[in-house]
C-alpha cells in the first residue's frame, strides 16, 4: 500500500454555531483520487480548511508524509506549497487569465523564461488553450471553475484539493471536470481529495470514498440518508423523517440521528410484500436508470421523501416497472444503519 500523503489522528474543531468536527482517524494514500461525501453542513469544507492549513485544529495532530505538521511550524510553509487548494466559490483577480495563472508562479519567485510554457500546458490539461488573454469577467462559471484549477495546477502541487468542485455548473462543465480530475492524477501522479455531496459521482471518479456526516466519519452508504429523533412505541423504536412517515430501526443510540437505508435491500412489489419487514410503504416511480448490470430506481413516498432502489434487470423485467407506475417497497428494520 502507498504510504499516506496525509495522516489526521484525534482532530477536532469547533465553530461558533456549536458544530464539531470529530475525525479519530483517516489516511490519505499518496497518488490516489479521494472523495469526501457528505450532505451540507457535514463538516466537508472544515476538514480541508485544517488539512491546507487554513485553520488551526482544536486538538489534534495533521501529517504530511508522516511529519506532524501545523500553521505555526517553522516548515508550514514549505509543507503547503506542496498542496493547493481551489474553494467552492474561486474569486480572479480582475485582470487576464495569464496574469491570473502567473500570480503563483511571480509569488514563488519561479523563472519568467518558464511563465508562458507553463501557462500553455495548465491551459491545454484544462481544456481551455488560448484562453490567456480572456479576462476574468468574461469567463462562464465553469470555465471560471477550470482556470482556478489551472492557477491550482500550474504549480505543479504534490496534492490538489478540491472543495465542491461541481456546484453551480451546468452538466457539461461537470463532465469536463470529472475527466480532468482522473486526467490530472494520471498524467502527473497528483494525489486529489475532492468534497461533493453527490455519492454516485465520488465512486465514480474516486478510488476511496470517505462519509462524513455531522462532523464525524461514517461507515455505510450515503444514499437514503434522512435524519430524525428517535422515537419508541409499542415495543420499537422509530424515526420520523417527515410529517406521516416513520422508520422502524434497531439501535442503541437515542435522541437525533441520521440513518440511512441501503438501495439493494429494498425490495419491490406490486402488492404489499409478505415477510417480517416492517416498513413497507407505497411509492411512485420517478426514475428508471440502467447501470451496467443492475437498475437504480427512484421512488417518491407520498410526495414527501425520495427513495432510491438498486434491483436486478430481471426484477424490471419481471415487474414491468416504468415511470409513474405505484409499487409497494419493503425493507427490514436491521438492514437500516443509525449513527
Amino acid at each position: 500500500m502507498a504510504e499516506p500523503i496525509l495522516r489526521v489522528e484525534n482532530l477536532t474543531q469547533y465553530r461558533d454555531d456549536g458544530f464539531v468536527l470529530d475525525i479519530p482517524h483517516l489516511a490519505f494514500q499518496s497518488g490516489k483520487i479521494h472523495g469526501l461525501v457528505g450532505p451540507n453542513g457535514a463538516g466537508k469544507s472544515t476538514l480541508l480548511y485544517l488539512l491546507n492549513l487554513l485553520e488551526g485544529p482544536a486538538s489534534g495532530v495533521i501529517y504530511f508524509r508522516e511529519q506532524a505538521i501545523n500553521r505555526s511550524s517553522s516548515d508550514a510553509l514549505d509543507v503547503r506549497r506542496k498542496m493547493t487548494m481551489v474553494m467552492e466559490n474561486p474569486l480572479l483577480f480582475q485582470t487576464t487569465v495569464f496574469r491570473n495563472l502567473v500570480a503563483g508562479l511571480r509569488f514563488r519567485s519561479i523563472n519568467r523564461k518558464q511563465w508562458t510554457s507553463r501557462v500553455s500546458e495548465v491551459l491545454d490539461t484544462v481544456g481551455l488553450p488560448g484562453f490567456e488573454m480572456r479576462y476574468a469577467h468574461e469567463l462562464s462559471r465553469g470555465e471560471t471553475q477550470r482556470v482556478a484549477i489551472a492557477r491550482a495546477l500550474i504549480l505543479k502541487p504534490e496534492l490538489l484539493l478540491l472543495d465542491e468542485p461541481f456546484s453551480h455548473i451546468d452538466k457539461e462543465h461537470v463532465r469536463t471536470i470529472e475527466r480532468l480530475i482522473t486526467t490530472v492524477n494520471e498524467q502527473y501522479g497528483t494525489t486529489i481529495l475532492f468534497t461533493t455531496h453527490d455519492i454516485l459521482q465520488a465512486y465514480r471518479l474516486s478510488d476511496t470514498v470517505t462519509s462524513i456526516v455531522g462532523g464525524t466519519i461514517v461507515d455505510g452508504s450515503l444514499e437514503n440518508l434522512f435524519a430524525g429523533q428517535l422515537e419508541a412505541s409499542d415495543g420499537l423504536q422509530w424515526i420520523r423523517i417527515s410529517p406521516s412517515i416513520r422508520i422502524t430501526v434497531v439501535t442503541d443510540l437515542t435522541g437525533k440521528v441520521h440513518l440511512s437505508i441501503p438501495p439493494r435491500d429494498i425490495i419491490l412489489s406490486h402488492e404489499p410484500f409478505q415477510s417480517t419487514a416492517r416498513n413497507t410503504f407505497r411509492a411512485t416511480i420517478q426514475k428508471v436508470q440502467l447501470e451496467d448490470h443492475t437498475v437504480r430506481v427512484t421512488l417518491n413516498i407520498a410526495g414527501e421523501i425520495e427513495l432510491t432502489a438498486l434491483i436486478t434487470i430481471t426484477s424490471l423485467n419481471e415487474l414491468h416497472l416504468m415511470v409513474g407506475s405505484h409499487v409497494f417497497l419493503t425493507f427490514k428494520s436491521t438492514s437500516v444503519t443509525v449513527f
